[in-house]
């Protein structure tokens, strides 16, 4: 990826939405702790990609070991909210 500064901007747009969402969510939900980890994953992603890293590969694989223990982060927690959204769906009122 050629530095451009737009993956730097992507990386700072994210790193901006990721923190008004901490502020937000209930992290103690499933959902809101899957939205959390998705946009971390994201953030490490965007700046592991970083044509600036090529010269730093311990910085841009601790950045993809992140993004991918967040990914696994996600997918339980979206399994989770899965499966509570079943089981209050099956609920009757």
């Amino acid at each position: 990826m050629a530095e451009t500064g737009h993956s730097v901007r992507a990386a700072d747009v994210l790193a901006d939405v990721l923190a008004q969402v901490r502020e937000r969510v209930d992290r103690r939900e499933a959902l809101g702790e899957a939205q959390v980890a998705v946009l971390e994953a994201a953030v490490n992603i965007v700046r592991a990609g970083q044509t600036g890293l090529d010269a730093m590969p311990a910085e841009r694989s601790a950045l993809v070991r992140e993004a991918l223990g967040a990914v696994r982060a996600a997918t339980v927690a979206t399994g989770v909210a899965l499966t509570y959204a079943h089981r209050t769906a099956r609920v009757p009122a």
